[in-house]
C-alpha cells in the first residue's frame, strides 16, 4: 500500500467514526451516567471491538457473512437486544432506583461502573455486524493476495485506534464543565432522552431484521 492508500483509509475511518449512531449514544450514555472515566473506558472497549472486526474483515470474514446469513442476523438481533437492555437500564436507574441503592457510597459503585462501561462499549461494537460489513467494503479496495499478516494488523490497528480516539474525544467533550453542567441540570430529561433513543434504535433493528426473516 502506498501513502495515498493509507491517507484514503484514514479519511474513510475518520468519517465512519464521526458518523452518529448507536455506538455514539452508548458512549454518551456511559459518560452521562458515570463520568469521564466510564466514557473513556467505553470508548476503549468499542475501539477493541472495531479492531477485532477490522482484522477479521482483512482475514476473510466476507466468506462467513456471505455464506452464513444466519450468523449476521443473530448478531444484529443480539445488538438490538443490547441496545434495548441499555435503554431499559437507564430508565430503571432514573425512575425506579431504591433509596438503599442511592445510599451506597459512590466509591463502592465506581469500580463496577467502570467495568461495565468497558463491557458495554465492547459489546455494542461486537454485536453490530454492520461494522464488519463496513470494513469488508472498505478493505476490499486495499486487499490483495500475498499481503503480509502484519499489513492486515496495521490496517486493523489503525481503524481501531481512530475509532477509539474519536469516541474518547466525544466522551471528554461530553464531560467538560459547560456540557456536563447542562447535562447535570437536566439529568432526568437527559437520561430519558438517551433511553428513548436507545430503545427506539433497538425496536427499529428488531423490526427491520424480523421483516427479513
Amino acid at each position: 500500500m502506498g501513502l495515498a492508500d493509507w491517507l484514503s483509509l484514514i479519511s474513510i475511518c475518520l468519517l465512519g467514526a464521526l458518523s452518529p449512531g448507536p455506538s455514539l449514544m452508548v458512549i454518551l450514555a456511559c459518560t452521562a451516567e458515570n463520568g469521564r472515566k466510564a466514557g473513556v473506558l467505553a470508548s476503549i472497549g468499542h475501539g477493541l471491538g472495531v479492531f477485532i472486526y477490522a482484522l477479521a474483515a482483512a482475514s476473510g470474514l466476507s466468506y462467513l457473512l456471505n455464506h452464513f446469513q444466519s450468523v449476521f442476523l443473530a448478531l444484529q438481533l443480539l445488538g438490538a437486544g443490547l441496545l434495548l437492555w441499555l435503554g431499559l437500564r437507564i430508565l430503571k436507574t432514573t425512575f425506579m432506583a431504591s433509596q438503599r441503592q442511592a445510599d451506597i457510597p459512590s466509591s463502592a459503585k465506581q469500580p463496577a461502573a467502570l467495568q461495565y462501561a468497558f463491557r458495554d462499549g465492547f459489546l455494542i461494537a461486537v454485536f453490530n455486524p454492520k461494522i464488519a460489513a463496513f470494513f469488508i467494503s472498505l478493505f476490499s479496495q486495499f486487499l490483495e493476495q500475498g499481503q503480509l499478516v502484519m499489513l492486515h494488523l496495521s490496517m486493523a490497528g489503525l481503524a481501531g485506534f481512530i475509532d477509539m480516539a474519536i469516541y474518547v474525544f466525544y466522551a471528554i467533550l461530553a464531560s467538560t464543565a459547560i456540557v456536563n453542567g447542562l447535562m447535570e441540570r437536566y439529568a432526568r430529561l437527559r437520561d430519558v432522552i438517551f433511553a428513548v433513543i436507545l430503545i427506539s434504535l433497538a425496536l427499529s433493528l428488531f423490526a427491520s431484521n424480523l421483516n427479513l426473516m
